[in-house]
């Protein structure tokens, strides 16, 4: 007895296969952004929802006190029209001017991030890249809790 395949057969097959082997890929980067936001939505609680409020809607315990009210973080896409990635990066690290972004009332979350006490043996390059890991996890994060009207 002879097995033919032909040629559908042999597409659905190679087809298969792709799908095997990219899958797994496919599903890390999806499983990859849900810890990047998960660790993000941690660094929000201890860093940020003090004055942006546990909701992200700007109204934590310390913004009473605050001469600068506290941005509504969950419409930051409403009000730029697409996810504007790299300037949120830019305003949440503070160590360079971001001009859309007003009189500077948050801290310079770049230096904090960057020189915790636990890493005072770490070099610089260690110490940036922890920096850069926390603000692209806050990034992440506030792109998934994003409302829409």
């Amino acid at each position: 007895m002879r097995l033919s395949i032909g040629r559908n057969g042999f597409a659905v097959g190679s087809i298969l296969v792709l799908l095997l082997w990219f899958a797994p890929s496919m599903v890390a980067q999806e499983e990859g952004l849900g810890f990047l936001a998960a660790n993000g939505r941690t660094s929000f609680r201890l860093y940020c929802a003090s004055c942006h409020g546990t909701t992200a809607v700007g109204d934590g315990n310390v913004a009473k006190f605050l001469t600068v009210e506290p941005a509504d973080l969950t419409r930051i896409g409403q009000r730029y029209g697409e996810w504007p990635e790299e300037m949120l990066y830019r305003m949440i690290d503070g160590r360079e001017e971001v001009r859309t972004h007003g009189r500077r009332e948050m801290p310079i979350w770049g230096d904090v991030f960057q020189s915790p006490l636990a890493d005072a043996m770490r070099t610089e390059e260690e110490k940036e890249s922890r920096a850069d890991r926390k603000i692209r996890e806050l990034v992440v994060f506030l792109k998934t809790i994003q409302v829409e009207d």
